[in-house]
Order: C-alpha cells, then structure tokens, then sequence
C-alpha cells in the first residue's frame, strides 16, 4: 500500500488541512471578481497574450488546490477503504484464527476432560465383536404387492376356473412372511394350493427354480405331486420336464443323500436302506417311514452279527441268553382272544392230544430228527385247565419240556387220522396257544427240523453256531427276526434326535428285566455297525446317521456343504409335516442356521429375497408316532421355527367327503389334544347333500360281501382297509369271487386292500374297515427314550404310552375320512384284550354321523349301585 507521500494519485499535503478532511478558507482578497464584463475581458486579454498576471495566478492557485483536494480526497478515500479492508481482513484473519483457536483448544480439553470423568465404568478395552444368537430367518417380507395379488387372483381364475382356491387357500399361497404353517384337514386340497404357491415363487416374485425346494415323505407322493407341477406350470406358458420338476420335489431321503455327497470323502456315499435299489433309483417304492429291510441289508448286517459273536465274549453271551429266552414258549394273557377262542374247546381237545403226540413223533422220526440229543423222548401228562395234555419231550439239564410243532416242509394239507381230527397245523397252533396261558413249568417249541438240534444245544449251553433267531421287545405288537429288531429299535431311537448308543447307556431298567440284554447287545452291535459301513468302499450310511451329521448337534460339518446344495433349500416347502420327526426337525433347522450365517440370499430375478419356509400338514392324520414322528412340530411350529413374523393357515374345507363322514371322524379324534376350534366343512358340491351317516357293526362276513358287490356293480371304487395283516387273507377268501369278477372285467383297480396307515392321502366312493384302533400294550423301553428325547410331558412318566393311545384315534380319523360318500366300520364291541385306549369308545350312537346297526351290550355290573349325586 502507497503511503501519502508517495502515491502520485494523492494530493499534496497541505499544512491547513484539518483532521476531518475539510480545504482551508479561501482568501477573500485575492480571489479574482466573480462577475463584471470588465473583469472577464481583461482575463481574456491576458491569456491570449500569455502574460502572468501574479495576483491572478496567486488566485488560480487556490482555487486549484481547492478543487484537487476535493477529487483526490475522495479518489483516495475510496482506494483506502479497498486497500484496508482487504489487509484489515487478513490481518484480523489471523490474529482472529490465533485467538480463537487458543481459546477454543483450551475450552475443548476442559470439556472433554469433564465427558471422561463423568463416563461410568472402566476406561474400555479393546475386544472382539459380540457373538449374536444364531438365527433361522431375516426380518422380510415376499414383495407381493396390491397390484401383484390382484394380477395372481385374475390369472387363477382365468387358468383353473373350476378350482377356486378358497379364502384360507390364498391366505397360503399369497402369505408374505419368512415362515408359515398351514394346518390343512382330510380332503382340504393341499397339494394344489401348494402348487399354486410355487407359481407365485417363480412366475410373480421371479425366484429362480435353483432356488426352491418341495420336501415330502413318499416316492409316491413326491411323483404325484411333480406332474402336478408340470401340469399347472403349464397353464402359466412353462413347460417343465419330468427330470426338472423331480429336481424340484424331492424325498427328504433323497435330499439328505446329496449333503453327505458333497462331502469330498463322501461322494460316493451309499444310503444302507436302499442298496437293494436299482443302480438308477435313489429311492424305493413306499413310505420311508415303514422301511423294509431287504436281502442284500440283512446279509450286511449278518456278516457283522455273526463276527461280533465269534470275537466279543461280551456279545456272544448276551447273545446266547437271548437266544435261550427266545427259544422258551411266549407267554399269552388269559384274557387274550386267542386264548378265549380255545379255551371252551379244551376238553375235545385233550382227547386228541395223545394221538397228536404220536403223530408229530412219527414225522419228526422218519425225517431223521427225533429224538434230539439232550432231549428225553416223553409223553408226560400236563394238567391244563382240568384236563390231560402231553409233552414230547423234557431236558433235565434246564428243567424244560418239549413240544413239536409242524416243519415247513411237510404237506399244508396234513390231516390228523382220527374221528374228529382235522388239520394237524391248526391242532398245533390250538394245543400251543393253550400252553402259552395255563403252562406254568418252562416250555421249548421246536417246529424247524433244521434248527431243532441247535435249539436244544443253545439251551443246554452248548451252542457253537451263531443262532439267528425271532425276538420280541417287551411293548411291541409281535417278535420279529433280531436283526430287524435291532435295526427298528435303534431307528426309532435315532428318529427321535438321540444318538442310540448314548440313550441305551442312559436307560434306566429294574434288576432281572430280560430286555436288559437286549439293550446291551444292541449298544454293542449298533456302533461296530455305524463303523463297519462307513469303513466300506465306497461308504455306506443309514439316512439317520446322515440326518445326525447335519443336525444341530453337527454344525461345524456344514462348512464343508458347498453353497449349491444350500440354496435349494433357501425357499423351502414341506408336504405332510405332521410325520417329522425330531431328526429331521434338527436337520432343516441346522440348514437354515448356516444359511443365514452365510448370508445366502435366494436366487431371484425379482425383489430381494431370503430364506423362507412353509409347512403343511395335519396334526389329526399323525399316525407314525412308533416311528418316532410326532405332531407337536406342526403344533408347536413357533418354537420350532423362530421367526420375525409367521403366518398360520387353518385349511378347514373338506373337498372329499359328505359332511356326515367328517362329522363322524371328528367325533373321535378331538378326544386328543391340538388346535382349538378346528372343524372340516364339506364343499364337495356332487356329495355335499349326502346325508348317509357312517355305518357300524360287529363283523358279519356276509354283510361285507353282501355290501361289497353292491357298490362294484354300481361301479363304485373300493378301499377295503385293515388293522392287522392276518384280516387282509381272511378278507380276500370271503371276497373272492367279487375279486375275480374284477379280474375278468378288468376293473381290478376300483379295489384295493390296504392298512389303516398305507390309506392316507387316498380316497374311494366306498371305505369298508375291518378292524378297530386300540392300544393293548406299554412300552418301558420306549417310554423311556421318549423321556430322554423330551418329546412327552415332564409330568408324564409314560410319554410314549399316551402318545400311542391318541395315535390310535387319529388312525380312525385317517382310515374314516378316506370315504367319499359310504363307510362301513366292522368292530367287535367286546374287549377281549384290555386295551388302555379304543377308538370305537368314543361313538356316540345318538349322533346323526353314527349309524349304529349292532348296538354295544349292556355292560355287565359291578356290582355297585350308582345313586344320584346330592346337592351340595
């Protein structure tokens, strides 16, 4: 910046001029004469003669300065103001910036010393993130949006305009939330719904089919529902092949299979339950609850049986007790009808049993078979219900007689020759049962020449030979061979989320009880079992081992799962959820854990999507319960599945049956415990007006026949179903000639003979069912795994007992509801057999659903007389 003196655009300094900028005073007396013609003239003389006049100029002067001072003041006022204002707001800057910040620093440390005082706790430390709980489900929502709904609404009724889904029906397909359970009644058309569900996933919300899994339990069930993907993916413009839509819907066995195959030492892993398969089938024919042990898995589990008894001194004598044990004649209940049947025939047969006696001798003899070493020939006299019978045989050794039975090789037709004989198997089986209730001393029936002498050296304790042999479980229905019992024992232990051989170590069983063998062989033979399979090339597993690897309990084994055989599983839908069973709860919940850790997030073309899961099922058709499935999933879905938000579906129409049927089946199975105000309501509309009421009566062969050939010559289908297997020969002998009929008429399958539980999901105009639903037996064994898996109350010591016996109702509700329009139930009114629960109890012959055409008798009295009830 300039300073006065030397800025050539400042006026000179004059030593007049006063502080506020003011000119000095002018001059009075040398200020030329402002006006005047005179004075003007002479000026103009003046100047054109260039002559300097000193007054003028003197006056000139002052006037000049005046008016420079006047321009310059103002000129240089202005460039001052610039000039200072720029520098002044520099300098003030800074010096602004020094205080301030000195200032400000200082007030800043005073404050934050005050935060750090007043902060609570120690001063923290450095750490790691917190571990949050594992979760099964974001916080989302499908993107099904008004105008989305409205468009899946119009394209239903467009392409199914005959099928209608119902109100609750598109409360399931249109359900927007993580997860849902759909509690869908008999006939209530769930396998559509789901299919229709499977369209919104794909067609409207853009879900990539890699993406979506449905689960069932049945290869039957999942091929019917496949070609109902392909049929209604169709409708939609998507033609799915068979291979694609089988990718799709898939078996729990068969999706399990490829988890253990994607472990690297695993590949070509082998499911011990299907290695009698076809080299291009990864599943077998039937439920996969009722599995069947074939050849090629019995001679597996043999070769190992009879190793394990040939170098464990500890198995082979649990073994060889068991054998003993099985060997002694099965003890029957007096009251048991097979015994009653026989008892009243006891005199007519003790006169035959001499002859009986020397009959059986006489074949066992020229068979080359009798007498048995170690065996003394004898007929000795044995006192049954007042009268004589006779033995074959005694072994002192073990105090035990002998009776022969028939070798099943000899003629079916062998008769006993005397007045009043008829077919010497049937007087074996007579005299046997008999023996069973009212022998008191230890009885041996031999019945196989081959095996009689092995038998014998068994119970002398001479056996050299690895005994194969049948073994019944205290609580089970009958003996089976025991390999079959090992292998059912300790499935049903595994179905229940246990490892077996750990359970069986944490039994509890009273001193002497003749299981307690059983359970220790078992316990030894099970883990050299699960070794020996996975030491093959290539390895075998059970399926419930496999579930076991990959349940909760496993965890970690997830990490070797590649992300492909995940994201199937991301959108996923389960079909007859009601079956499940505790390893397989832990399975899905396990996958869906690693899911969301991983953060898979759903193959979409849409709307983000993440992990969901539907499931649909029945609590009223749970009838695997001795499997060890349980209805409580399906009841208790919430806890099973915790989700931010879940949607709950009760599907009550009934599609199937007249209002009667459903009536009449309700009846029965609301005695058990699930959902509150649950009730079917037929819609049915070519049987919605039916009012024929379901009919009940004792067995009267002639009547089922009579029935039978009705509704085939109406042209009817026919279900004719059973509780035990012995009635499926009995009922085929009095149905015969209507069956060949059909045969010849080629309308054999309108019929088909079937189990109470092989009916479920099937139907038939006409339901004929032989046979009642109880419970006649307790399980020790398995109240006690129950108890261990946490499956009953706490408060219920015999868990598995009471799940039995509302098993035994949900049954009838099964095998009734299987009617379209006509049931015929044949029961026996009488309980021979103490049953501790019965379906046929709970018929209320007042009800207009019952038609009860043999009334139950009076029953007999107690000899107390009831009063009524006083006030109080």
């Amino acid at each position: 910046m300039h300073s006065p003196s030397t800025d050539p655009n400042s006026p000179l300094p004059q030593a007049n001029a006063s502080f506020e900028g003011k000119p000095p005073a002018p001059n009075k007396s040398v200020l030329p004469g402002k006006g005047g013609f005179f004075g003007r003239l002479t000026n103009l003389i003046l100047d054109a003669t260039g002559f300097k006049q000193l007054s003028a100029w003197k006056a000139g002067h002052v006037v000049g300065v005046g008016e420079g001072f006047h321009a310059g003041r103002d000129h240089g006022v202005e460039l001052g103001r610039v000039e200072g204002r720029t520098e002044g707001h520099q300098e003030g800057k800074s010096e602004g910036l020094k205080e301030g910040f000195s200032q400000g620093h200082s007030q800043g440390l005073d404050e934050g010393k005050l935060i750090v005082e007043l902060r609570p706790g120690a001063i923290s430390e450095p750490g790691s993130p917190v571990i949050k709980e594992s979760a099964l489900f974001k916080d989302w929502r499908f993107a099904i949006t008004p105008e989305m709904e409205s468009e899946i609404r119009q394209d239903v009724v467009h392409y199914l305009p005959d099928q209608p889904p119902s109100d609750d029906q598109w409360k399931m397909i249109l359900s927007t939330t993580p997860t849902t359970s759909v509690v869908a009644g008999a006939g209530s058309g769930k396998s559509t719904t789901m299919v229709l569900r499977l369209i919104v996933l794909f067609h409207y919300l853009k879900i990539d089919l890699s993406s979506l899994t449905v689960v069932t339990f049945t290869k039957e069930s999942k091929l019917d529902f496949a070609k109902k993907v392909r049929e209604v993916f169709d409708l939609w413009g998507y033609e799915v092949s068979e291979k694609k839509s089988l990718e799709i819907v898939r078996t729990f066995h068969s999706r399990i299979l490829s988890f253990a195959k994607s472990i690297n030492d695993l590949r070509d892993v082998k499911a011990f339950e299907f290695l009698d398969s076809k080299p291009d089938e990864d599943e077998k024919e039937g439920s996969t609850l009722q599995m069947k042990l074939g050849e090629i898995q019995l001679d597996l589990m043999n070769s190992l049986y009879e190793k394990l008894y040939e170098t464990n001194a500890t198995f082979r004598s649990l073994i060889g007790h068991l054998y003993q044990r099985s060997l002694i004649l099965e003890s029957l209940d007096k009251d048991n009808p097979e015994v009653q049947k026989r008892q009243d025939k006891a005199w007519a047969m003790a006169k035959l049993d001499r002859a009986l006696c020397t009959t059986l001798e006489g074949l066992w003899s020229d068979a080359g078979h009798w007498p048995i070493e170690g065996v003394e020939p004898t007929q000795k006299k044995i006192r049954l219900l007042g009268k004589d019978f006779h033995v074959n045989g005694y072994i002192p050794e073990y105090n035990t007689y002998v009776i022969l039975g028939v070798d099943r090789s000899e003629p079916e037709d062998l008769k006993l020759e005397v007045e009043y004989g008829w077919f010497l198997r049937k007087h074996v089986r007579d005299k046997r049962t008999l023996f069973q209730a009212f022998c008191s001393p230890r009885v041996v029936y031999l019945s196989s020449y081959v095996d009689a002498a092995a038998s014998v050296d068994a119970l002398r304790g001479r056996a050299i030979a690895c005994p194969k042999f049948f073994y019944k479980v205290k609580g089970e229905i009958s003996s089976t061979y025991i390999m079959e019992a090992f292998y059912n024992t300790a499935s049903f232990i595994e179905n229940l989320g246990l490892d077996a051989v750990e359970a069986i170590k944490k039994m509890g069983m009273y001193p002497n009880d003749p299981d307690a063998a059983f359970f220790h062989a078992l316990g030894i033979y099970w883990a050299a079992f699960n070794e020996q399979l996975l030491s093959m090339s290539p390895p075998v597993m059970t399926f419930n081992s496999m579930f076991a690897m990959f349940s909760e309990r496993g965890q970690k084994n997830f990490g070797a799962v590649p992300d492909s055989v995940l994201r199937p599983m991301t959108t996923l839908l389960i079909d007859e959820f009601q079956d499940v069973g505790a390893n397989t709860i832990s399975w899905v919940r396990a996958t869906f854990q690693e899911v969301e850790a991983r953060g898979l997030a759903v193959r979409t073309f849409g709307a983000p999507a993440y992990a969901s899961l539907m499931a649909v099922g029945d609590d009223w058709q749970s009838i695997y319960g001795w499997r060890g499935s349980s209805p409580r999933f399906l009841m208790e879905f919430g806890k099973e599945f915790v989700s931010p938000k879940h949607t709950q579906v009760f599907m009550q129409e009934n599609h199937r049956s007249h209002q009667l049927v459903v009536d009449a089946a309700e009846s029965i199975v609301k005695k058990t415990p699930g959902f509150k105000d649950k009730h079917g309501v037929a819609v049915n509309k070519t049987v919605i007006d039916d009012q024929i009421p379901v009919s009940v009566r004792e067995l009267d062969w002639e009547h089922v026949a009579q029935m039978f050939e009705w509704h085939y010559d109406a042209g009817h289908s026919i279900l004719v179903l059973y509780r035990k297997r012995e009635t499926k020969k009995e009922a085929k002998d009095k149905l015969a000639h209507i069956i060949q009929r059909a045969r010849d008429d080629k309308r054999s399958k309108k019929i088909k003979f079937l189990t109470y539980h092989s009916s479920k999901g099937l139907q038939a105009n006409a339901v004929f069912l032989l046979g009642d639903c109880e419970v006649t037996t307790s399980s020790p064994s398995r109240n006690d795994f129950y108890a261990q898996a946490g499956m009953g109350s706490p408060s219920d010591p015999c868990g598995y007992d009471t799940a039995q016996q509302q098993e035994a109702l949900r049954t009838a509700y099964v095998a009734i509801t299987r009617a379209v329009t006509y049931c015929y139930w044949y029961i026996s009114w009488e309980e021979k057999v103490p049953a501790s629960e019965k379906a046929s109890r709970h018929i209320r012959a007042h009800e207009a659903f019952w038609n009860v055409a043999t009334p139950r008798p009076t029953p007999l009295s107690d000899g107390i007389k009831r009063k009524a009830t006083r006030a109080r």
